[in-house]
């Protein structure tokens, strides 16, 4: 039998918050799901809230799953769309977790937080892409890059956590969805899908 490691205790810790929130999710039933013994959590964590605290903050549901951005963009849209939809597997997969702990958000405020950490370089990611097209000419609107950004990653959040509760608010299916919302977050910047290909300096013809 493999011998329980910290992982092991974190990962079941994130598995019964879930399901139970904070107040159900205790430290015999997290030692009993990971195969450790209770004393073993406290010698490791302190307190079940450090505990609990460590495992959201090491299950990084905001970057596990998305598709990383390329440094040189050349298909935006095929690029854009590819990120919308790693990051919503990555989110739509947590959806349980990230429920609870906004629900519990007034008694246990640090509980969300923590699984927002991951949130920040998420969004320079998607700012410094963004940049990288106004500088390659494939966006003319490169004022409003930050409220496009943050359109974006609303409508992939709203639609992971939210379809299964009211579908009828959002694309159907839901696997064209990140599509979507990756190409109307395009145009709202005046993308241009060949002004990067055509050369800066040509001259113009005389027939």
């Amino acid at each position: 039998m493999t011998t329980p490691t910290r992982d092991h205790v974190l990962a079941a810790a994130v598995r019964l918050y879930a399901e139970h929130g904070f107040r159900g999710t205790t430290t015999r039933r997290i030692a009993e799901e990971a195969g450790v013994n209770e004393v073993t959590l406290f010698r490791q964590f302190g307190s079940k809230t450090a505990l609990l605290l460590e495992a959201l903050r090491s299950h990084e549901m905001f970057s596990r799953g998305a598709n990383a951005l390329p440094d040189a963009p050349v298909d935006p849209l095929a690029e854009l769309t590819a990120f919308a939809t790693g990051m919503r597997k990555a989110l739509h997969g947590t959806r349980a977790t990230i429920r609870k702990a906004m629900a519990e958000f007034e008694e246990n405020p640090e509980m969300p937080r923590c699984m927002t950490h991951g949130a920040a370089a998420i969004h320079a990611a998607v700012q410094s892409y963004f940049e990288k097209l106004g500088a390659l000419g494939y966006i003319s609107d490169t004022k409003s890059i930050p409220a496009a950004k943050a359109m974006l990653m609303s409508a992939i959040f709203h639609d992971a956590l939210h379809r299964d509760i009211d579908p009828h608010s959002f694309p159907q299916p839901a696997a064209g969805a990140p599509a979507i919302y990756a190409r109307l977050c395009l145009q709202s910047l005046g993308f241009q899908p060949v002004a990067a290909r055509r050369p800066r300096t040509a001259k113009r013809r005389v027939s």
